[in-house]
């Protein structure tokens, strides 16, 4: 019961050492600072730090005597006082929340690196991602098992949509491709996103096709997509990367995979 009551005053703010002395003062009445200590049982060169906080809090009173004595006030006002508290502590903590929530965006210093996992965290992110953009977003979805992710959930669908919106806000987009999902296309009288630079790259010819996907934003993110196709449905796992450094690496990469691309309009 004790143990309990402590728990439920230390979530109305209280430290376990400002509940063990309030639970004695309540108890006991009042006390100088060495009743205090046997009654609580915290050390004693805690407790005139935790009496001071007590105090302070307005849930218990100071008689200045030689030694002087502390006492709580009726529980029905300790509760009072500590909700007051709790609920300005909510309000403030609240607001401060919201100020760094909707604060304009700052530029991080040290480089980045996360794993994200699940189709719809994956799907998240990229569209985090894409609505960050200013300059200009490279994708390349030219790997055959992306394909099978994105027949299974709609990633692509959204992902078109915000590209198209941020081509319509003057970004530079461009987009390689899989043989597969131009043949697709083609056959299904699919447009190419409308301001979009779209070529296609093949990957038939090789041995070891990779797995997945990347996204580069104005050469500052990348988000790399690897599609576990061993499982039904097809699941993403991402790896996000933040840091001009590491994006030029694997940029590196997607630059000589668009040279060896085809074009296929705008």
């Amino acid at each position: 019961m004790m143990n309990t009551l402590i728990e439920s005053l230390q979530q109305l703010g209280l430290t376990s050492y400002e509940a063990k002395v309030l639970i004695a003062l309540t108890r006991y009445g009042s006390g100088n600072v060495a009743d205090i200590h046997a009654l609580s049982g915290i050390p004693r060169s805690a407790v005139y730090g935790v009496l001071t906080k007590l105090n302070d809090k307005g849930i218990i009173e100071t008689q200045h005597t030689k030694p002087m004595r502390y006492r709580a006030i009726a529980p029905v006002q300790v509760i009072d006082r500590l909700k007051v508290n709790y609920e300005n502590a909510v309000e403030t903590s609240l607001e401060q929340l919201e100020q760094i929530y909707h604060a304009p965006d700052v530029s991080i210093e040290e480089d980045g690196v996360w794993n994200i996992s699940g189709v719809k965290n994956v799907t998240d992110k990229i569209v985090q991602m894409l609505d960050s953009a200013k300059e200009e977003i490279i994708l390349a979805s030219t790997y055959p098992s992306l394909d099978k992710a994105t027949e299974t959930y709609p990633i692509m669908e959204i992902i078109t949509t915000k590209l198209q919106e941020k081509i319509d806000e003057g970004l530079k987009v461009k987009i390689t491709i899989s043989e597969h999902q131009a043949r697709s296309d083609n056959q299904t009288g699919k447009k190419p996103i409308h301001g979009a630079e779209v070529r296609v790259y093949s990957t038939e010819d090789s041995a070891h096709p990779l797995k997945g996907g990347i996204i580069v934003i104005d050469d500052q993110e990348l988000l790399i997509i690897t599609v576990k196709d061993e499982v039904a449905p097809p699941n993403l796992i991402a790896t996000w990367y933040n840091g001009k450094e590491q994006v030029s690496i694997f940029r590196h990469f997607i630059e000589v995979e668009w040279k060896a691309s085809r074009s296929i309009g705008c």
